[in-house]
This record gives C-alpha cells, sequence and structure tokens, in this order.
C-alpha cells in the first residue's frame, strides 16, 4: 500500500488540471512531389507570441500541439527540397495542413540550421546542473565509456582495475549508490553486472546525460548525489555497423549492432552483442606490494605482475515491436542476456592477493517499453516493466596462501594454506539467485502551451535466494531470505513564460522502502558456538522536494539553479552484501538525507570569425546526513562494509571552457573541486560534545582537472577521408586514503596522478571504414583509485569499425 503521502501527490494532481482558453492542434504530413514521405524535415512554427519547431517522421507526419487561435507561418526545410513557407489560420481545435515540397538539387538551409537549439541546449535550459556528452566521435575510439565520463567537469569515475573491475561514479562529491546511473530511464541495476558502463560499447549509445546533484524528476529513483542516464541510439533506419578491437593486457573486444523497420506498417526490429576479453595483467607496486623472499625473513617491496584477473563477458539484447505509428511512438518487448566470468585478484585492498578465488554470474532480462504522446487529448503517456534474474556463483575452495610473486606463498613441496579453508574465509561455492521486477510509469498533462503536470512512479522490488553445498548440512539447512522493495513517486509541474526564456519546475517525491531479512548469525566465537536465524524488518516512509529554474537571456547566454530536500534510500546489495565482490551485509543502514542547491550558467557559441568560445560554470552545496559509504574492513582490509558516516558538509565548483578553430582544432578543459568535510560531533567521557573535527572526507578525490585537445582535417592521403587525432591529460590532486574518524589505518594519501593519453582515427573514404589506434598512460605513471588500488600502465589499444549496411 503507497503512503498517505502519495495518497495526497494523487489528489493534488486531481485538483491541479483546470479549465484552459481556445486551443487548437496543427497536424498533417510533408511529401516530396515523387510522393515520397518527406522524412526528417526540419518545420518551424512562428506566431504573434511563440515560436517552435520539429521535425517530420519517417512516414512524413508532424504535429504542434496546443497553440492558442491565431494566425501562424510554417516554414518547411529539407536537405532534398525547395524551403517552402505558408500562413495558416487556426480557428478550430485541430487543422490539418498537408505540404507537397519540390526535389531541388541546391538548398539554402545553414542560416535556418543553426538557429535550431542542440539536444544539449535544450536539456541545459531546463535549469539542472547537467553535461551532455555526445559519443559520435568517441564511437570509432578504443575506449571505454567510463573512461568518456572520466574527462567530463565534476565527474571521477573511482575503477578498482581494468576491464571488468568494479566501478564507482563521484559527482561533485557525491559518491556510491548515491549517484545512480540509467540506460534510457531504466536503472542499470536491473540489467546485471555483464551489462554494465565497461561492457556497452560506445557505439550503441547516442548521448550520455550527467546531472549533477539535483535529477529531473522523470527519472523516477532516489538518485541524491546525481545521476548518468546513458541514451542508447535509436534505429530507424535499416543499418548494420560492428567493429573490433585489441590491446595491451590481453584485451579484445567486439560488437555488433543493427536494426530493421517496415516504413509501411512500422514494425521495427533492433539488435545488439558484445563480447569483452581481458587478462589485466599489468605491473603493479607500492607499500601494499610485498613479499617475504624465504621464511623469517623482512617483506620485500616488489613490481609484480597482476596473475589471477581475468574477465570474459558477452551480451546480447534483441527488441521487436513498432515505432512511429498512430496507436504508439514506441511498443517493444525486449530480452537481454549476459554472462561473465571473472577472476578475484585481491580482497579491498592489494595487502591481500588470491589465486584462486573467481566468481560466474548470468543474467536474463525481459522488458516492454510503451510510449504515446497524445494517449488522450493533451497527455503523454510512457510505461516500462522489466523481469530480471541473476545467477551468480562465487568459487572459493583452496587454501592455498599466494604472493605477489603469482605462485604458493611457500612453493616447494609444502605450501601454505589458509587456516580457515579457503582465500577469503570458509570455503564456499554459493549460488545466489536474484530476482528484480522494474516497473516505471510517467504521465504528463499539458495544461497549455506554456504548463504541464508530470507524474511518475517507479516501484523496485527484490529477492535473493542463496544455497553453499560447503556449509554443513544442519546450517545450511538454516534458510535465509532477503526480501527488499521501494516505491517512489514524483509529482512535478513545468512552466515556460517569457517566449521561452524563463523555465521553471517544481517536484515533491514520496519515498517508501520495505525490507526484510533472516541472516545466519553465530551466538559466539567460541568453539561451542550455535548458529540461529537473525531477523530483521525495516521500512520508512519519506517525503523530499525541490525544483529547478533557469532563465535564457540570449541564445547563447542562460543562467540555472536548482535546490532539493533529497532521499536516498539504502540499496539491496549494500543491505544484503554480496559475497562475490567481497561486500558484507548492513541490514541496519538508514537512508541518506541531503538539502542539495545548485547556481550556475552557460555561455556558449561566441564566434568571432572563426573562433567559437563556450563557457560553463556550476557552484553547489550538499548537506548530507546518514551518507552511506563503503569502507574496507577487518585487520588486513579483506572486505567491505558499508556504513552511516553522519553529518558531511559539502561545498565546490566546477568549470568547463571550450574552444574550437575553424570546425578543425577543439580544445576543452574542466576544473573540479569540493570541500566535503566531517561534521560529526562526538562526545567526551562525561558527555559533553567536543567540535567537530572537520577533517575531509575519506577516499574521495576533491580536485581533478582534465584537458583534451582534438584536431580534425578531410582528404588525408585519400579524397574523401577524414582524419581525427586527439590528446587528453588528466590530473587529480593527491586525497587521504583513510581519516582519523573515519576509521582505518596504514597509508596516509593517495599521491597526485597525472594521466595523458593520445590517439588518432582515420575514416576511409565512402565512411565505411574507421581505423583508430589509442595510447593510454602514455608516461606510464602510477594511477590509483579506492583504496590505493592500481589502476593499467601503458597501454596500446588499437580498433577497426565498420559498416555493413
Amino acid at each position: 500500500m503507497f503512503p498517505n503521502q502519495t495518497l495526497s501527490i494523487y489528489l493534488f494532481l486531481f485538483f491541479s488540471i483546470s479549465a484552459i482558453a481556445q486551443q487548437g492542434d496543427f497536424y498533417g504530413k510533408v511529401k516530396f512531389n515523387t510522393k515520397e514521405p518527406a522524412v526528417a524535415t526540419y518545420i518551424m512554427l512562428k506566431g504573434k507570441s511563440i515560436e517552435k519547431e520539429t521535425s517530420a517522421n519517417v512516414n512524413g507526419a508532424f504535429n504542434f500541439k496546443n497553440l492558442p487561435f491565431g494566425t501562424y507561418t510554417l516554414a518547411f526545410y529539407s536537405l532534398d527540397a525547395k524551403p517552402k513557407t505558408i500562413t495558416v489560420l487556426l480557428d478550430s481545435k485541430s487543422k490539418e495542413v498537408n505540404i507537397v515540397l519540390e526535389i531541388s538539387e541546391f538548398q539554402e538551409l545553414d542560416e535556418v540550421l543553426v538557429r535550431s537549439k542542440t539536444v544539449q541546449q535544450k536539456i541545459e535550459e531546463k535549469g539542472f546542473a547537467v553535461n551532455v556528452i555526445e559519443t559520435k566521435a568517441a564511437a570509432i575510439q578504443s575506449i571505454q565509456v567510463n573512461e568518456l565520463l572520466d574527462q567530463s567537469a565534476g565527474v571521477r569515475v573511482r575503477q578498482s582495475g581494468g576491464l571488468g573491475s568494479h566501478a564507482h561514479y563521484n559527482l561533485n562529491g557525491m559518491t556510491g549508490n548515491s549517484v545512480k546511473v540509467f540506460i534510457d530511464g531504466v536503472p542499470i541495476r536491473n540489467f546485471g553486472p555483464s551489462f554494465s558502463l565497461n561492457s556497452i560499447p560506445p557505439s550503441l549509445i547516442k548521448r550520455i546525460e550527467v546531472y549533477k546533484g539535483v535529477v529531473p524528476p522523470h527519472l523516477s529513483d532516489d538518485a541524491m548525489g546525481g545521476a548518468i542516464n546513458i541514451v542508447l541510439n535509436s534505429i530507424t533506419k535499416n543499418e548494420l555497423k560492428a567493429s573490433i578491437s585489441a590491446g595491451s593486457f590481453g584485451t579484445y573486444r567486439a560488437d555488433i549492432n543493427g536494426g530493421y523497420r517496415n516504413n509501411k506498417n512500422g514494425f521495427t526490429a533492433r539488435g545488439s552483442a558484445f563480447v569483452n576479453y581481458a587478462d589485466n595483467n599489468y605491473k603493479v607496486s607500492g607499500d601494499q606490494v610485498a613479499v617475504a623472499l624465504s621464511a623469517g625473513t623482512p617483506d620485500v617491496y616488489i613490481e609484480a605482475e597482476r596473475f589471477h584477473d581475468r574477465y570474459r563477458s558477452q551480451g546480447g539484447k534483441a527488441e521487436f515491436g513498432y515505432t512511429n505509428v498512430a496507436w504508439a511512438d514506441k511498443l517493444l518487448a525486449s530480452v537481454l542476456l549476459s554472462n561473465m566470468d571473472q577472476q578475484i585478484q585481491t580482497g579491498a585492498t592489494m595487502e591481500i592477493v588470491y589465486g584462486n578465488r573467481f566468481t560466474e554470474q548470468r543474467t536474463n532480462m525481459y522488458s516492454l517499453d510503451y510510449a504515446k504522446k497524445d494517449f488522450i487529448k493533451n497527455l503523454d503517456f510512457s510505461a516500462f516493466a522489466s523481469f530480471s534474474k541473476l545467477h551468480r556463483k562465487t568459487i572459493d575452495t583452496i587454501a592455498t596462501q599466494y604472493s605477489w610473486l603469482g605462485h604458493p606463498t611457500s612453493y616447494y613441496n609444502d605450501p601454505d594454506v589458509w587456516a580457515s579453508g579457503a582465500e577469503a574465509g570458509d570455503p564456499t561455492l554459493q549460488k545466489d539467485i536474484d530476482q528484480t521486477i522494474n516497473t516505471r510509469t510517467n504521465l504528463a498533462y499539458h495544461l497549455n502551451e506554456n504548463n504541464t503536470i508530470q507524474l511518475n512512479h517507479l516501484l523496485n522490488t527484490f529477492t535473493r535466494d542463496s544455497d553453499d553445498p560447503m556449509l554443513p548440512a544442519v546450517e545450511n539447512a538454516l534458510k535465509e531470505e532477503r526480501e527488499y522493495s521501494k516505491s517512489i513517486l514524483a509529482l512535478s509541474f513545468e512552466n515556460v513564460a517569457f517566449k521561452d526564456k524563463l523555465r521553471t519546475s517544481i517536484f515533491a517525491k514520496s519515498y517508501y522502502i520495505d525490507r526484510t531479512s533472516k541472516l545466519r548469525t553465530r551466538t559466539s566465537n567460541t568453539s561451542t558456538a550455535t548458529i540461529v536465524i537473525e531477523e530483521n524488518n525495516i521500512s520508512s516512509n519519506d517525503l523530499g522536494y525541490g525544483g529547478s529554474i533557469s532563465y535564457t537571456f540570449s541564445p547563447k547566454f542562460t543562467v540555472f539553479g536548482s535546490a532539493e530536500k533529497a532521499i536516498r534510500l539504502p540499496e539491496a546489495n549494500e543491505v544484503f552484501g554480496n559475497v562475490a565482490a567481497n561486500v558484507n551485509a548492513s541490514v541496519n543502514l538508514k537512508p541518506e538525507h541531503s538539502n542539495n542547491y545548485n547556481l550556475g550558467f552557460s555561455y556558449d557559441n561566441i564566434a568571432y570569425k572563426k573562433h567559437t568560445f563556450g563557457v560553463t560554470s556550476n557552484v553547489f552545496i550538499r548537506d548530507t546526513e546518514d551518507l552511506i559509504m563503503q569502507f574496507p574492513t577487518g585487520s588486513n582490509e579483506e572486505f567491505f562494509e558499508n556504513s552511516n558516516i553522519g553529518k558531511i558538509y559539502t561545498e565546490g565548483f566546477d568549470f568547463t571552457l571550450n574552444y574550437n578553430y575553424n570546425e578543425k582544432i577543439y580544445f576543452s578543459g574542466n576544473t573540479s573541486f569540493f570541500n566535503a568535510r566531517d561534521y560529526n560531533v562526538t562526545y567526551d567521557v562525561d558527555g559533553n560534545p567536543i567540535t567537530p573535527s572537520y577533517e575531509r572526507l575519506a577516499n574521495t578525490p576533491y580536485f581533478t582537472m582534465n584537458y583534451n585537445l582534438k584536431f580534425d582535417t578531410s582528404d588525408f592521403i585519400q579524397k574523401g577521408s577524414k582524419l581525427s587525432s586527439y590528446t587528453n591529460l588528466l590530473y587529480v590532486h593527491e586525497f587521504f586514503r583513510h581519516g582519523s574518524t573515519l576509521g582505518g589505518a596504514g597509508k596516509t594519501t593517495i599521491p597526485s596522478q597525472t594521466s595523458f593519453d593520445a590517439g588518432f582515427a582515420y575514416t576511409f573514404p565512402k565512411k565505411k571504414i574507421t581505423l583508430s589506434f589509442d595510447v593510454k598512460n602514455i608516461l606510464n605513471n602510477q594511477i590509483f583509485d579506492n583504496y590505493a588500488l592500481q589502476k593499467p600502465g601503458r597501454g596500446f589499444y588499437s580498433k577497426l569499425s565498420f559498416t555493413i549496411l
């Protein structure tokens, strides 16, 4: 049952819809004089105080909704026909306008097309602090999506190793699951670990939207610190593309994607598949890479090669249905199958080395996706539902101890063994079956041209069944249970005023969670300990709210701001743990609460002769309580555990500068800084409060800079070819590995890091084949991330991309 706040929001929506002035719609089709649909014709509408734009779909159809009665000018522009302008009187609720364009070899469209806003501009004008990353150029490089994100202002991707390693995303001081990742608006957790940002090829992606802090309500999740939304390519024509790549450390990748659409009846089929493989056998060194060369001698620090870190993953997705038909913008059923197996090299840090521990996982996901604008008059409706089933097995049955030399610690006839019976504790062949149901529903009611009410709901349920045949029969008979569900309902109101210059949005969110666990626990650590089932049930109900505002002073200059009281509910894997990832259960985790504020501006497309500049900046505040962070635990820091760490206050800014010369030389530079401090009050033995330490947040890089330079030239060697070359420089300032207040011991700081990459891509004439070559970490510097886990050194990678159809 929904909480009381949910009922109140529904009632508010019902009583908010009111009578509006006389309005009507234009609709019709654009055709060439050959009677073929004029696909993608750009259409501009102008009225007394209204300017709108749209494009004809694959059937040549277009429409403009909710227009006040009056006289309008409609201009039609196509790359294949002469421009055409007409004047039409709108004096009824719907008026049909059918246009025939005359095929012509010459058109004058440049001036009009420049005036059309890019997708990035339209997203940024809604008032949220957002970066939009276009992936078209990167799709032909040997680059991962996480590397693209790492080059964006305010974003720091924290990976625990090479290809396939776990990644955390830090956005302006918020990290972990406070930052949600979506694929086409659907939470990525439903897709399984083998379908991650590490494994999705950039060629499958249209753009990446990075929301920092306040997140638009249509994403419908509890993204307290920000969100990353991956927008996949929508195939509207028959095409088939593929790529293969190879590189250092035994890295091989391949992908293929394509689609088919019947323009007569709208039937659409899409498919994609990928394969990833990496040995990840790169060199590591440092104060955690030490060995005893013989029994009883002191440890010696060495440079070693990772020897047990192979990663393999495969996946495929198929979609079938209808697109751009009268009764649906899309109705697609899809099946996603993916699997992976991965050797596990270390524990939470590099002090513990494994030689036999590994995991296998596979995921099946089935989904249905429907969307229709004007489902009924003035109401847009979309819904998504999915069921996913993940099978995970953790294998750790050999007690042999390994060192960084790549063999057992005593490699004569009698190797050392762990007293526990396995490398990471008790021997295990644990099998987990995680089942997830996810639904997302979005309703948007257009009160009139300038006012819209939206209702968005997300429901997520999770269950896990576990079995471990290595446990004693009596203990294994005590079955564990894990159940989790959350419901998030968002109501928002959007207003556009002053000829689209002022945009405001306010919203409220209801957060409800219920989780139950029955887990085995020991009554003591003695030999007479007994195993019992400990039951835990927690539910919570919270209400958040916020808003955004932006004002466009000119097509080039926009100021934006947003604020939110945000809540983030603990995720299932945080609460119940994950044996394969060395994460312990934390059943008593509380939700995070944060007051988030953003204020920024964008000054773009500043042109002087052949030079074009752009500047974007954003300042922010995060006032957070019960922040959930993951820390190593145990004397050897072998496992992770999630904990609430109280009150953290963060201030910061990010800044981006873009420049291009004559559309040939491109430069992008960004800087991000934030100051996250511990504001927890402690008490002395007499109960008197002690001033907070104001210590900087541990294991969190707070100052980063990124510079990217790209050069494009045409007709290089061959006429009709294109050569693109690039360099990228990343700097991460030193940061604390542990803090005296937040726990831990050992290395004080992670040192400052500099990574320099370079590469080129050559596209052959006819644009069918592209060959790229990349060198990463050219200087072969040590690059660290979470708790000094070292990332790969210098690597060479090549990629061949080709269009089959």
